[in-house]
């Protein structure tokens, strides 16, 4: 009954990781998120936390927006 449980619960984690996919179509540590300052400038991904834990913005607050889906082309 253990062997049992135990071939189970890999195999489920083998379709499991197979079988997922992202959806994403971001480059590796990118994503569609940005965050704009209004008098300090725009701030996306890791520069976004940097300010955030420094204080975030001096005047006013983050305005959030997503960019959406990249058209990664080689035009």
């Amino acid at each position: 009954m253990k062997i049992s449980t135990v071939i189970m619960i890999f195999l489920t984690a083998i379709l499991v990781s197979c079988t997922s996919s992202s959806t994403s179509k971001w480059p590796s540590g990118m994503t569609s998120f940005f965050a704009e300052c209004e008098f300090e400038g725009v701030y996306t991904d890791k520069e976004y936390h940097k300010k955030n834990r420094a204080g975030g913005c001096r005047r006013g607050e983050f305005k959030y927006y997503d960019r959406g889906e990249p058209t990664l082309t080689n035009d």
